[in-house]
């Protein structure tokens, strides 16, 4: 019984040490689900990706029948998206970062550069889309979600320590 289990050791400890790693890897799922879900989104050609938002706008001025400027609340809705993505994106990042034991700083440090990253390949990703142009300036606003996300959850950890 003790050869059995000597020659299974091997196989055992490679299960294990796939585990642990699998279980850090496991925490990042929610990021690869986000950074599938804004490939796909980024897969739409102009007029579908602009159909979608457009979709808002009018039900934006049933609400708010004032609105007279619908171009501009186009253009601020869709911003608004972006950087709500990649807040959302960066904060699976956190969560991963978080869970894998790291430090704050690193966790920060590490969120912010993924989602630029990726805010960047998406960009390069829409130049070889119909109707689509990959901008500088969107992944700029991505980052500034990524930024506003950062913000919030350090404001979130000041105010969570003032109560402890």
């Amino acid at each position: 019984m003790d050869d059995i289990f000597l020659c299974l050791f091997p196989i055992n400890l490679y299960i294990i040490i796939m585990v642990i790693h699998m279980k850090k890897f496991t925490y990042f799922i929610p990021s690869i689900l986000l950074m599938i879900m804004i490939f796909s989104f980024s897969m739409q050609n102009g007029e579908q990706s602009s159909g979608l938002s457009l979709q808002i706008v009018y039900f934006m001025k049933k609400i708010f029948p004032f609105i007279t400027n619908l171009d501009l609340l186009h253009l601020i809705i869709r911003k608004i998206a972006h950087m709500s993505e990649y807040a959302l994106l960066t904060l699976s990042f956190i969560y991963g970062f978080y869970k894998n034991d790291m430090t704050w700083k690193k966790i920060y440090t590490y969120s912010l550069y993924c989602s630029f990253l990726y805010a960047c390949s998406d960009e390069l990703h829409q130049l070889f889309v119909s109707q689509r142009a990959g901008q500088f300036h969107d992944v700029l606003i991505d980052t500034c979600g990524a930024i506003l996300m950062i913000i919030l959850i350090i404001g979130i950890r000041r105010i969570k320590k003032q109560y402890d």
